[in-house]
């Protein structure tokens, strides 16, 4: 018998055991995920084998219940969530969920913010390829707005009016493949580049491509070269300014060598926002990068016959045969346009109807990035790609950093605006930027087709050429060699032909990795249809048709295809001994028909 005192310790001991089993299993904090795919299947399973269930788009929470393995090895999770307003659950890879403890309040809104951020980009049809980036941009600066800029222009359009030549430069001592060797850019004579523009020389296609992609400059320093360049007091201030000159020649006053009167550079800077209603952020990081930390001569008055001229934003500064770019844009600081303050004869001056130019030349015209004003490639009514600031291939994101250096906390976390292009048939992922010190000869020195004629007739800079044949000839040799000593050729060598269209494509592979293809069409003329047994197209089946199979049969001579159609009378895919007796049976009497 169990004594009252025995029952209340057991009563005792039980609430004690259940306590601590009530604790252990509500210890762990609840856990919730977020879905981090732009749509991922939600499977009744745990598995890819398994039929899907639903679906969750970017940004969507959910409950993790627990965590298993698939057939694979893979780690899933099972789910609840709630979705149009039902609750649902289901399967699915945990490599898609960002696993966090119980979601705070910020973190609950931070997700709707997140969900309408997606639905932005829909609206704004910005390519899957350009989201990762900007997702990650608006997780730093949530109050950042993007516009979507859709061009009515393929990249590729773009790229080749990006070649022509003079339209795209980089300096003379730059690694060899961001160097052109097109026609026009490199001297092979001399082995070396043309000058363009002084030292600069016409830029690779290369780095051209990767430095014309949207996608390869969507990080929080080079998106400001797609910021909106329009003034806007509320964020522009005269601290941004001074940040963008502390360290170079424009830093403090200067003394106007005409009227003696003292400025501020910054305070100038601020005055030409007003007057212009150009960003002096903008405006102070273009003369920064035009005229480096230390100054140059058009901004210091010193170019030899133009003393005391001034371009700080080197206004038609570009070299010819008989001045350089510093003369040219000097020689324009003289003339006279009081629309821009011109001439030039002081600092002030110069910034100031500067950048009444640039903004009257491009901001109001469209050109509204800095992007733009590089790559002209926003038709609003002004044509595209001729009205270019700079030819600088990387000027744009040079001032764009500048640019960035000028912001302080409080205006990085205010609402500015990015105008980001989107072109047509955009190609499926970034360039790559190139990085050898090898040169981008991907040319070749010769290009034959043995026994035959080219058209038109070669030459390294043309890449499509045509080759007509006889119907006789089943194969020719192709011969090719590179032009550059470090190049390799492949594609050459003997070509198999058969009756009609042939394509041969040679590539050319440059030491620095450029490719080149050459192509060669080359038509196989279709023999004369020959009655069967006429194997030689006389007209008539004689001896000599039999004759011509021995031989052939023997490897002493070769038929062409129509022959040996003519002579395959027994149907048996080839011209054969059986087929000459056949045919020597005819021609004796012993056979009526063939």
């Amino acid at each position: 018998m169990i004594t009252r005192k025995i029952k209340l310790a057991l009563l005792t001991a039980a609430v004690i055991i259940f306590g601590v089993l009530t604790s252990s299993f509500t210890a762990a904090a609840a856990e919730y995920g977020v879905c981090t795919a732009t749509s991922l299947n939600v499977r009744s399973g745990a598995g890819t084998s398994y039929p899907s269930v639903g679906y969750l788009a970017y940004g969507d929470t959910v409950t993790v219940e627990k965590t298993l393995k698939a057939s694979d090895g893979g780690s899933w999770y099972m789910v609840t969530f709630t979705k149009n307003g039902t609750e649902k659950s289901g399967y699915v890879s945990s490599k898609y969920i960002d696993v966090k403890n119980t979601p705070s309040q910020d973190d609950q809104t931070t997700n709707v913010t997140d969900k309408s951020f997606e639905k932005y980009l829909d609206s704004q049809g910005f390519p899957e390829s350009y989201r990762p980036a900007l997702r990650e941009l608006h997780r730093k600066y949530p109050k950042w707005v993007f516009t979507s800029q859709q061009l009515d222009i393929t990249f590729e359009s773009a790229l080749k009016e990006e070649m022509v030549l003079g339209r795209s430069l980089v300096h003379a001592s730059a690694l060899a493949s961001w160097k052109s060797m097109e026609k026009g850019a490199y001297d092979f004579a001399n082995g070396k580049w043309y000058g363009l523009d002084g030292s600069w020389v016409a830029a690779s296609e290369q780095i051209v491509r990767y430095y014309l992609d949207p996608r390869n400059f969507l990080d929080d320093t080079y998106v400001f070269m797609f910021e909106n360049l329009s003034y806007n007091k509320d964020i522009h201030n005269i601290e941004g300014v001074r940040n963008i000159l502390a360290d170079t020649f424009m830093n403090g006053n200067f003394t106007c060598p005409d009227t003696k009167e003292v400025y501020d550079y910054a305070e100038t800077f601020m005055e030409a926002a007003e007057r212009s209603g150009v960003s002096p952020y903008h405006m102070a990081s273009r003369c920064r990068s035009e005229q480096g930390v230390n100054g140059a001569p058009q901004s210091l008055g010193t170019v030899k016959g133009y003393e005391n001229y001034f371009n700080f934003f080197d206004v038609q500064a570009y070299a010819t045969s008989t001045m350089t770019a510093a003369e040219m844009g000097c020689r324009y600081a003289k003339t006279t346009n009081p629309a821009y303050l011109l001439p030039w004869t002081n600092q002030y001056k110069a910034i100031v109807g500067g950048a009444i130019f640039v903004g009257t030349g491009y901001i109001t015209k469209g050109q509204d990035t800095i992007y733009l004003q590089k790559f002209d490639v926003s038709d609003d009514g002004n044509g595209l790609y001729f009205h270019q600031y700079m030819t600088c291939i990387f000027g744009a994101a040079n001032e764009a950093a500048g640019m960035k250096k000028a912001y302080s906390e409080a205006v990085l976390n205010s609402a500015l605006e990015f105008k980001i292009p989107v072109y047509k048939d955009m190609p499926a992922t970034p360039a790559s930027k190139p990085v050898s010190s090898g040169d981008n000869n991907d040319l070749l020195r010769s290009l034959s087709v043995e026994g035959q004629k080219l058209s038109p007739s070669f030459d390294k800079y043309t890449t499509s050429y045509t080759v007509t044949v006889p119907s006789n000839v089943s194969s020719v040799s192709v011969k090719a060699t590179a032009l550059g000593g470090a190049a390799k050729v492949s594609g050459s060598g003997k070509v198999i032909l058969k009756e009609g269209s042939n394509t041969v494509k040679l590539t050319v592979t440059a030491a620095s990795g450029s490719k080149r293809t050459y192509t060669i069409n080359i038509t196989r003329k279709k023999g004369a249809t020959l009655k069967k047994g006429d194997v030689n197209g006389d007209g008539t089946v004689t001896v000599v048709d039999a004759l011509e199979i021995l031989s052939y049969s023997a490897g002493k001579s070769k038929l062409s295809s129509a022959q040996i159609t003519a002579a395959d009378i027994d149907k048996s895919g080839s011209a054969d001994v059986v087929d000459a007796l056949t045919i020597l049976q005819y021609v004796s009497g012993k056979r009526k028909s063939l």
